[in-house]
């Protein structure tokens, strides 16, 4: 695809309805090579997936994109050698914030001003910060929550604008922290790969049905 060809694309609005981008949305693990994304289609992806949930709408989530051959080519050495970080128009870390306080009190104005909340009800939730986030564990749950999250919408989006994603859990986490220079209090919790499908994948896996996943009141380990 032209770059002229893709912005087009990607001022246009998106076409395909909800149901049909998650039945059809699939991990793709054969890319065309040599495709690149114009800035218009990043920018309309990234703002589709900013209008992602998180807890406070603190945003938990900020995004690394290397399109760079030479440093993918370093990164697949972090990647157990998975061919599509380097067969993929780019890759994208997908990183989760563990710091709730960051923008606390900017997000938390917002709400004031927007007319949720009172001046009271605002420090009150400042307040309870810390009570739903007291320890690490909590906030790394609040990372990696929010920003999968937001790499879910990431997905559904790009496969909405004709593009092709698949998520990676399997990297050398401090080795791939270190290459994207992510400091302590982020966490990498996926990367994305993600450009155009080359039209090679095999049919799609099956998934558990309605009766094997849903429980009624509690959670039974035998049905």
């Amino acid at each position: 695809m032209s770059t002229l060809s893709a912005e087009i694309h990607a001022n246009a609005p998106l076409k395909m309805g909800l149901e049909e981008a998650i039945r059809t949305r699939r991990s793709v693990h054969y890319f065309t090579q040599g495709a690149p994304l114009a800035e218009a289609q990043w920018r309309k992806l990234f703002e589709l997936t900013a209008l992602s949930p998180s807890s406070f709408n603190f945003q938990p989530w900020d995004f690394v994109v290397v399109e760079d051959e030479a440093r993918r080519q370093e990164l697949q050495a972090l990647c157990w050698g998975q061919r599509q970080v380097v067969d993929s128009s780019a890759v994208i870390a997908v990183l989760g914030d563990k710091d709730p306080h960051r923008r606390d009190k900017e997000v938390l104005q917002q709400f004031q001003d927007n007319g949720y909340i009172d001046e009271d009800t605002q420090k009150a939730y400042l307040g309870a910060v810390d009570v739903v986030y007291p320890d690490e564990a909590r906030k790394i749950e609040h990372a990696v929550g929010g920003a999968c999250l937001a790499a879910m919408t990431l997905m559904l989006a790009a496969h909405g604008m004709g593009l092709a994603t698949l998520p990676m859990i399997g990297f050398d986490p401090d080795g791939v922290q270190k290459f994207f220079n992510v400091p302590d209090d982020y966490i990498v919790t996926m990367l994305i790969a993600i450009g155009y499908s080359a039209d090679k994948e095999l049919p799609r896996q099956q998934r558990r049905g309605f009766d094997d996943i849903v429980y009624w009141d509690r959670f039974e380990t035998v049905k």
